[in-house]
């Protein structure tokens, strides 16, 4: 796995770089970014509290990862996860 760096903002819903690697570990929908960034990526997974999480992050050109943000899944977002896991 790539090295991961943290931006301050991506804890500013209270979340913490462990569950990052939780929705890692588990079952997770991975997309490009859904406002057409360039190289950002969007996570849809849960954590080990059962949180549904929304992860954003951009592949950095040394081969990191910037994660910027994590909040809970809006209900859109929600079903667009369940139906994945079907």
């Amino acid at each position: 796995m790539a090295n991961v760096v943290f931006a301050s903002s991506a804890f500013r819903h209270g979340y913490a770089e462990e569950d990052f690697y939780a929705v890692l570990a588990g079952y997770y929908l991975k997309v490009r970014s859904q406002r057409g960034l360039e190289d950002v990526y969007e996570l849809l997974g849960r954590n080990l509290e059962g949180d549904y999480l929304h992860i954003v992050y951009r592949g950095l050109p040394d081969g990191h990862l910037r994660v910027f943000h994590m909040n809970r899944m809006t209900e859109k977002q929600k079903r667009r996860y369940r139906r994945f896991q079907r």
